[in-house]
């Protein structure tokens, strides 16, 4: 089976190119096209395919296909020998990520020797996983301040392919175990690794490497990371939303997490004083509704329905309402579905789980629960008044199931 020479392996900014179609075949959602040479990057190493123009075709994706790259297009071309573009904005932030990420790995094992597992790059960011969950915001600004410093310093970035054996002596940050030529890419004197990504020519060009988020998992830390164009939309997005903040805070930026703190702990004692008072309020609507209910069989059965957006205080007026002697509380709340709430004092002698459980046995839904409170759903609302009677006649020793 014939190669496909790799142009992008020699020259990341090559952007146009001739070739030759080999052959082409067609699959489901379009045809795949073989071509003797290609400057379009496949989707690997964690890195995202090129897309461009080929024969004036869009590219849908270039696949590696180990020895051959297929080519991905919703068209056939026409012509034996075809012209191919590759799209250049994306293939410089392509460039600047995967590079990018060769510093930022490196500035990790240097400081700290935290070694990368994983890469991947995202539509707006990447990630890479490092080995340890033990990382600290001080080992993190230190990489990065690390890793920054190389792109300031503006570094050649050289790519040469090594046999193998050869690579092996040349300290790469990664070990290889494959066999043949490795092609190797080189931060001057900073990391030397065996990669066959798109990266740019000089650190320089990478712009800014800006560490976004962290994320510690079992044995491992997740590193969100932008650069170059990327890393400047963030930043800015950062600045319009850290200013729409201040201005709503008539403050400056840095007085921000004060402010915000206040008010944080100001909402927190404000909820927790409206809870009280919910609470409170919910006993006297309690009591209210067992005064006006009438006394059956030696128990105030209190019947009443609450609109959907009510359920969370229909919840604490049944839990109010078992506080008071001889009391059994049937709650329904509206909403699709409808819920239902049962609870009578402690001590009483119904049994709220039999009765909520017989009454959804009859009109549909599910729920359960124990002697003195049981709390169901999945009733359809127009059923609500009708299992509210059925549970009601239940509950004095009328109807039976």
């Amino acid at each position: 089976m014939p190669r496909t020479e790799r142009l992008y392996y020699s020259d990341c900014y090559l952007l146009e190119f001739e070739a030759r179609v080999l052959r082409s075949e067609p699959v489901s959602n379009g045809f795949k096209v073989y071509l003797d040479r290609t400057a379009f990057y496949p989707a690997s190493g964690g890195q995202p395919s090129d897309l461009g123009f080929l024969a004036g075709i869009p590219l849908v994706e270039a696949i590696d296909e180990g020895d051959e790259i297929a080519h991905l297009l919703t068209l056939l071309p026409d012509k034996d020998v075809v012209n191919g573009k590759v799209e250049w904005a994306r293939r410089f932030d392509h460039m600047q990520q995967h590079t990018g990420q060769h510093i930022l790995s490196a500035a990790f094992e240097r400081n700290g020797g935290y070694k990368t597992v994983s890469f991947h790059m995202g539509d707006e960011s990447s990630t890479l996983d490092l080995d340890s969950d033990r990382i600290g915001s001080r080992q993190m600004e230190q990489a990065e301040d690390a890793a920054n410093q190389v792109v300031f310093e503006n570094r050649p970035v050289r790519i040469s392919s090594q046999p193998a054996q050869e690579a092996g002596r040349l300290g790469l940050r990664k070990p290889v175990s494959r066999e043949g030529d490795i092609r190797l890419v080189e931060v001057e004197g900073f990391d030397r690794s065996a990669c066959g990504g798109t990266h740019v020519s000089r650190t320089g060009s990478v712009g800014l490497i800006l560490v976004r988020k962290v994320e510690r998992m079992k044995g491992s830390t997740r590193v969100e990371f932008a650069c170059g164009g990327r890393a400047q939309r963030q930043a800015r997005q950062d600045f319009r939303l850290l200013s729409e903040v201040a201005l709503l805070y008539s403050a400056a930026h840095e007085n921000l997490p004060e402010l915000v703190a206040k008010q944080s702990q100001e909402l927190r004692e404000g909820n927790r004083g409206r809870q009280k008072l919910i609470e409170r309020l919910a006993e006297y609507e309690a009591r209210e509704l067992w005064l006006a209910s009438a006394e059956v069989e030696g128990c105030r059965v209190v019947r009443h329905v609450y609109p959907a957006e009510e359920s969370a205080e229909a919840r604490m007026v049944g839990h109010a309402l078992a506080k008071l002697p001889s009391a059994v509380a049937l709650i329904g709340v509206k909403g699709k579905p409808a819920t239902l709430i049962f609870a009578q004092t402690p001590g009483g002698s119904r049994e709220m789980g039999g009765l909520l459980k017989q009454t959804v046995a009859k009109f549909g839904g599910k729920g359960g629960g124990a002697r003195d409170f049981a709390q169901g759903g999945g009733l359809e609302e127009i059923c609500l008044e009708e299992a509210l009677d059925y549970a009601q006649a239940l509950a004095v020793g009328g109807a039976q199931s």
